[in-house]
């Protein structure tokens, strides 16, 4: 019977020490809506692993910084061929340090984009937030945790009609108010709120969005 759930609730490091530990022959498989990855044990090691376009080594580090997904582990799999060599302890070790660094340039990213919207003559509030709703960067947001869950939400479904209707993908999105307006984008995985002022230039805040997009949080998938 495989083993069935999602990485908020198990870490993959745990399931990888129990597949190893146990000299277990099975393939993890994590099952994404953009992309799915494999990782192959036997004899107590990785042997193989695969995710995107990527195969081998760089693929358990890629699917390590994944938080979040439905997987299953299934027993008695074969690897269809085999692409590590390294020791699994190894292989954790590194990708953990890996993990470490894109978090902290992903901090200073987060950091450059809120001065440089807070710049922004009108811009009151900044929240930057994951698609889960989990606060990354939050400045002058009344009830963030609740702000943060209604705009993941609002987003989701945002991209879910922009689908549906074929009219591209999701930009920007502008909420009205009788003081205050919120706009919301998108930032690589993750959300933008801001809280503006009724005569804010748009301008300058989709010159920043747009700037906000070269910025790059290191470890992106």
């Amino acid at each position: 019977m495989a083993l069935v759930g999602n990485l908020k609730d198990l870490k993959l490091a745990n399931i990888v020490q129990l597949n190893c530990m146990e000299k277990n022959e099975a393939c993890f498989t994590l099952d994404l809506r953009k992309m799915s990855g494999k990782i192959y044990f036997a004899e107590g090691n990785i042997v193989h692993a695969e995710y995107g376009g990527d195969e081998g080594e760089e693929a358990v580090y890629r699917i390590l910084q994944i938080k979040e997904g439905p997987f299953k582990v299934e027993n008695d799999v074969p690897p269809p061929k085999r692409t590590i060599t390294v020791p699994w302890s190894n292989l954790l070790m590194e990708g953990l340090r890996r993990i470490d660094e894109a978090q902290e340039a992903k901090g200073d990213a987060l950091a450059k984009i809120s001065k440089d919207i807070k710049n922004i003559n009108g811009v009151n509030g900044v929240l930057i937030c994951s698609m889960n709703g989990d606060i990354l960067m939050e400045e002058a947001i009344a009830n963030g945790k609740r702000a943060a869950a209604a705009m993941a939400f609002l987003l989701r479904k945002a991209e879910k009609i922009g689908r549906a209707s074929r009219c591209g993908t999701f930009k920007l999105c502008l909420l009205g108010g009788k003081t205050e307006r919120k706009v919301l984008s998108r930032w690589h995985d993750d959300v933008i709120d801001l809280n503006v002022d009724q005569k804010v230039s748009m301008d300058l805040i989709e010159q920043a969005l747009n700037k906000a997009g070269t910025i790059t949080p290191s470890g992106s998938n």
